[in-house]
């Protein structure tokens, strides 16, 4: 953004080696604030108006080659490569090799003790069978209480059109990635075969209005969310225009939502999906105008504390 590049370019030649570190597969730069790549033309053009005087011959060079010149000398991190691992700190270490982790926590911050009843009573709506409601709940604390560890299996949602599954599911997205929901993906049905895998960049993916109306389809996008929805897989490749793949930590949990009931074929003895259907109604313009009201005035931040407090130490995330 025009911001960024703002900033960026008022950084002085003696910040560069703390901010970025240099990535060997990329042969680019790592910025270490914001977690970013900058290409090497990128950095050039960022940093044109320093004066940059190569340290063998005293000649004029462009920025990165000055970088690249100090960056030894001056303390700056070399780096492998990039990664995508939720939990982790900015560096991550993998079979002895550093790399730069892309992932920036961007849960909001939240107080405890909040009134999180309006939302509650929605859920039991939208979800009557308590032994479904519980378990959807704790899914959701789970993955906000633990970035680091995967749930291994996806939830589908299935219901009547308009009757509050994203408005039941909007407060947890806003607690994984606040008003801008960074971390948080959305796929269309029709996207799902996108040879990049950008979208598996996040600790939540969500696939909307899945169906496919052959039965061979329904099967075939079975196979194909296998290796997202569990681990192993323990890496997603991450295909990128104009850049080397990378491997992302497979820590990501899918939700998806239908309003077919035949969404999806699965084989009788998976156990990578939780499955449920709400029988709600569509809901009430004046109720659904409400909610969203609450949410916008303090809910969704009541809802996000409610999750971030609850007790989920007998929940087991890796089980079927």
């Amino acid at each position: 953004s025009s911001d960024l590049r703002k900033e960026l370019g008022r950084v002085e030649k003696e910040g560069w080696y703390e901010r970025f570190a240099y990535i060997q597969d990329d042969d680019a730069y790592f910025d270490m604030n914001d977690r970013r790549e900058i290409g090497r033309s990128t950095f050039n053009a960022l940093f044109r108006h320093i004066s940059c005087k190569s340290i063998h011959n005293q000649r004029k060079i462009e920025a990165s080659v000055c970088f690249d010149e100090n960056r030894q000398a001056k303390g700056a991190k070399t780096l492998v490569g990039v990664t995508y691992a939720p939990g982790e700190t900015i560096l991550c270490a993998r079979e002895g090799l550093v790399y730069g982790n892309r992932w920036r926590d961007a849960r909001p911050s939240v107080t405890a003790g909040a009134d999180a009843s309006p939302w509650l009573k929605h859920v039991e709506r939208m979800i009557p069978d308590s032994i479904e409601r519980e378990h959807v709940l704790n899914v959701m604390a789970f993955k906000i209480q633990n970035p680091n560890i995967k749930v291994n299996h996806a939830v589908l949602h299935g219901g009547h059109p308009g009757s509050g599954k994203d408005t039941m599911w909007a407060p947890f997205f806003w607690a994984i990635g606040g008003d801008s929901l960074a971390n948080v993906k959305k796929l269309d049905n029709k996207d799902l075969s996108t040879p990049w895998g950008y979208h598996l960049e996040c600790e939540v993916l969500i696939i909307n209005e899945l169906r496919q109306p052959e039965a061979s389809d329904r099967r075939a996008l079975e196979n194909s969310l296998k290796p997202v929805i569990a681990a192993p897989p323990e890496f997603l490749s991450i295909q990128r225009k104009g850049l080397a793949p990378y491997e992302a930590v497979n820590r990501l949990q899918v939700v998806a939502f239908s309003n077919e009931r035949m969404a999806i074929t699965i084989p009788s003895n998976d156990r990578r999906w939780f499955v449920l259907w709400s029988d709600a109604l569509c809901m009430e313009a004046d109720a659904a105008s409400r909610m969203w009201a609450w949410y916008k005035s303090g809910g969704f931040a009541s809802v996000a504390a409610w999750l971030a407090s609850r007790d989920v130490s007998a929940f087991n995330a890796g089980a079927a």
